[in-house]
């Protein structure tokens, strides 16, 4: 994926905006959309954006002719001589200048190009980091609501259960051991639904901060959306990373910049060749028409041209341009290394997001195969208890345990699904189609954002 296409593609995700509407359930990709519209920092770096872009018409300007009109009027009066009085003096001169051999200029063409293709992924990595707080807070409202709906139906089912303890203690058949037993595990999930609310509270509140939008709108991740993704082999995954990722592609052109400093820094060695043109005119005209006027020049009209070349050849400056050099050279091998660093780092973070998206499915069925067993539990505690077998003690031990393994299953689905947005951004791969995966959105979704990107583009 070329960095063009990576632009290409979150700029899809501005124009999909169009397509949400308040009233509707909000999905995640219109969550970003909303967010990318409505946050001021985005605003931001797309201005730092389109300034840093501006360097590189900066660079190519050195390149290019340079042209100048000189003019001036001024009138002399010299009332007590003979002549050369209330004298009248015009001029004018068009000149150009184009660098023919100036290797500073060229040096700051590269420059330039270099930090406009900087600015340009350096927006691309706001647009990503909004992308993953976007989706942070998307899954974190999902999750609380899960949590809080399994904290509830715990509150409920051990009310149910301190009930029964307490009637079964009065006529005789239970024991105070399984009242206090139900007592506590009813105040145990009045107390985690409270925690579960507000947590819930403080989800949405980070939602609607982020995205302007009311955080009930959120939509549910689908079943069909939890599943494997083709993340490839590991090795490929960490090559990818290590070429891709957008702090690798920082690196590179702050690679570039710094090359670019040590030629402007090596042009202070080698002369500079311009080619100068001009064209003008002058006269002047006296007041009076003394013959002396015109023998001495008060009174003329002349046209004058010249073309030339013009070379500059540098000796010595005090030895300011050698340090500066050596200086450039420093810089240099220091980009290269951080270059190197940034594609070890973004090669490990890949193999920890690779781990975790494989993993991560593997805990998510082990955790579903979990309550599964708990809910059998549960049932059979309840049948043992019926039977003599086993105490109510047993059986709120087995359906706290199912309780609590709902709620493991929505830790690990959500856990999930944030290491495969992780993976995708590691790869420079977070664009419209894999938003779109996350909540299984159809081809319809991403050909009218398409579109809409079109009609930007045209417009």
């Amino acid at each position: 994926m070329t960095l063009t296409q990576a632009l290409t593609g979150l700029i899809l995700l501005t124009g999909s905006s169009c397509l949400l509407h308040p009233a509707q359930a909000t999905t995640l990709l219109q969550a970003v959309a909303a967010a990318s519209e409505y946050d001021s920092a985005i605003a931001a770096a797309l201005n730092a954006k389109k300034a840093g872009n501006e360097a590189f018409d900066q660079g190519i300007a050195g390149l290019l002719p340079s042209i100048g009109l000189d003019s001036s009027y001024s009138i002399q009066d010299q009332p007590h001589a003979p002549y050369a009085r209330a004298v009248t003096r015009h001029n004018y001169s068009v000149n150009l200048t184009q660098p023919l051999f100036d290797v500073a200029k060229v040096a700051a063409f590269q420059r330039g190009s270099a930090i406009s293709d900087l600015a340009d992924v350096e927006f691309v990595s706001a647009q990503q980091k909004l992308i993953g707080e976007v989706s942070d807070a998307f899954f974190a409202v999902l999750y609380q609501r899960e949590v809080l709906q399994a904290s509830r139906a715990a509150s409920q089912a051990f009310r149910q259960q301190l009930a029964m303890a307490s009637a079964s203690l009065r006529i005789g058949e239970g024991t105070k051991t399984d009242l206090d037993e139900a007592q506590a595990n009813y105040d145990r999930a009045l107390a985690n639904e409270i925690t579960a609310r507000n947590d819930l509270d403080v989800a949405n509140g980070t939602y609607q901060r982020i995205t302007g939008l009311n955080a009930d709108s959120v939509d549910p991740i689908r079943a069909e959306c939890v599943r494997p993704p083709a993340v490839g082999d590991i090795k490929n995954v960490m090559a990818m990373a290590a070429k891709y990722n957008l702090e690798v592609i920082k690196a590179e052109f702050q690679l570039a910049q710094s090359k670019s400093d040590v030629v402007a820094t090596s042009s202070g060695h080698l002369p500079v060749v311009s080619l100068q043109a001009s064209y003008g005119g002058n006269w002047s005209r006296a007041e009076g028409n003394d013959p002396m006027d015109a023998f001495f020049g008060t009174t003329q009209k002349t046209r004058n041209s010249s073309v030339g070349i013009n070379v500059s050849v540098p000796i010595f400056n005090g030895g300011g341009a050698l340090s500066q050099s050596r200086e450039a050279l420093r810089r240099r091998d220091q980009a290269r290394d951080m270059l190197e660093d940034s594609r070890r780092k973004a090669a490990q973070e890949a193999r920890s997001a690779w781990l975790g998206v494989t993993n991560g499915m593997a805990l998510l069925e082990a955790q579903k195969k979990a309550s599964r067993s708990a809910a059998s539990k549960v049932k059979s505690s309840e049948y043992g208890r019926d039977l003599g077998l086993r105490t109510i003690v047993d059986v709120l031990n087995s359906q706290q345990d199912f309780y609590q393994s709902q709620q493991n299953i929505s830790e690990a689905k959500y856990n999930y699904l944030t290491s495969k947005l992780n993976l995708a951004l590691i790869l420079g791969q977070l664009t419209v189609s894999t938003l779109a995966e996350f909540e299984c959105a159809d081809n319809e979704l991403l050909t009218s954002g398409k579109a809409a990107f079109s009609h930007q583009v045209k417009g």
